[in-house]
């Protein structure tokens, strides 16, 4: 059958349907021979099937069209297409577009397959090398925390110490060398003490929080190109 035969059946088919209705289609339906090329006739003939098999759908549309009282239908770059359920069952693909949702199938296909192969490839090393270093980021946290509550904790030893042996060198001003030796060497405890705990609750505010954040930021880097791409 050749286009010419297959539009003047679906013509004569649709000639119980309203005059701009079936202008509609015919014109779709050349439109759609005309992208497609003398060469592809044959091709859209065999997508579209038979005259009758066109006629039937459009007017099950219509007919649709009219038992709902509302605009269900129109003619689309794909065919007649249903509004109201956006039914795909009749929908027409041409091939070039079918070419290239296999071509992008075949893609997506291959990619996964990539994917899965890595992984399987990776798993030897890379389950290893992940706990390795997460031991060591692990370790070096614990260091950082260790050292400032340490110096926290010598700040605080020091501070009592210091009042201690300034007490004590009052006491012994009775003998001027010792007391004042005492006395000094409390002043020196004592602000040694008071600069450690300072410079501990200083690190705490300032080093903890950027450990914190950096952890977080080291947790969201497996999903954050997943959240980009949806």
């Amino acid at each position: 059958m050749s286009r010419f035969d297959f539009m003047r059946k679906l013509e004569s088919l649709l000639s119980d349907i309203p005059l701009e209705e079936r202008n509609e289609a015919l014109k779709y339906y050349n439109d759609y021979f005309d992208d497609a090329g003398v060469d592809n006739e044959e091709n859209i003939i065999n997508e579209l099937g038979t005259p009758e098999r066109i006629a039937g759908i459009i007017k099950a549309e219509l007919r649709a069209e009219r038992s709902s009282g509302q605009d269900r239908g129109v003619f689309t770059e794909k065919g007649y297409k249903d509004t109201v359920y956006e039914e795909k069952k009749f929908e027409v693909i041409k091939p070039q577009e079918r070419q290239e949702r296999a071509e992008q199938n075949s893609n997506n296909n291959a990619n996964l397959i990539l994917i899965i192969l890595i992984c399987i490839f990776a798993l030897p090393v890379g389950i290893p090398l992940f706990f390795t270093v997460l031991g060591l980021i692990i370790a070096a946290i614990a260091v950082v925390v260790s050292l400032l509550f340490g110096f926290g904790i010598i700040g605080i030893a020091l501070v009592p110490s210091g009042i201690a042996m300034i007490f004590a060198g009052l006491v012994k001003m009775g003998i001027p060398t010792i007391g004042l030796s005492l006395c000094g060497g409390g002043l020196v405890l004592l602000g040694l003490g008071v600069l450690l705990v300072m410079l501990s609750v200083w690190l705490c505010k300032t080093l903890l929080p950027a450990i914190i954040k950096g952890i977080v930021n080291i947790c969201r880097l497996p999903f954050k190109n997943r959240s980009v791409s949806a």
